[in-house]
């Protein structure tokens, strides 16, 4: 799992899917931290794709990094309301801490994936990496 905390790190945007009504929904999205296994995310309550992720609490993130490789990261997703973790989300990112400013704004939600696969692949030709957390 180190290995997919460390591409994460590295390459922290990519795009999230959801589903909406039994189809795909895609969006930019970033990965915030991993702590204990757990992959953190987070959004507004406000947002579409909170209300999808009510309806379905599953997900797929796939970020690539600058030398063609790519993971995937899927799983159930669970909600925390958290609010160290809301405040380490606002410590780490002068953009998020400008629109929620407070690990109290109720608009501001943080989730992760606890239990999941995630898989390292590149266009080597080789099998890709995967890994079952």
């Amino acid at each position: 799992m180190q290995k997919v905390s460390a591409f994460l790190q590295e390459n922290p945007d990519g795009y999230l899917a959801t589903t909406e009504a039994g189809k795909p929904r895609v969006r930019p999205f970033q990965f915030q931290f991993e702590e204990d296994g757990k992959f953190y995310f987070c959004t507004a309550t406000t947002k579409p794709v909170y209300q999808q992720l009510q309806q379905t609490a599953f997900i797929e993130f796939c970020s690539s990094s600058k030398n063609g490789a790519w993971l995937r990261l899927s799983g159930p997703i669970v909600f925390s309301p958290d609010r160290s973790l809301k405040q380490r989300i606002l410590d780490a990112s002068p953009m998020i801490r400008g629109i929620y400013q407070t690990p109290d704004n109720p608009v501001f939600a943080i989730f992760y994936l606890e239990h999941g696969q995630a898989s390292i692949s590149d266009f080597s030709g080789n099998p890709p990496q995967t890994f079952n957390f």
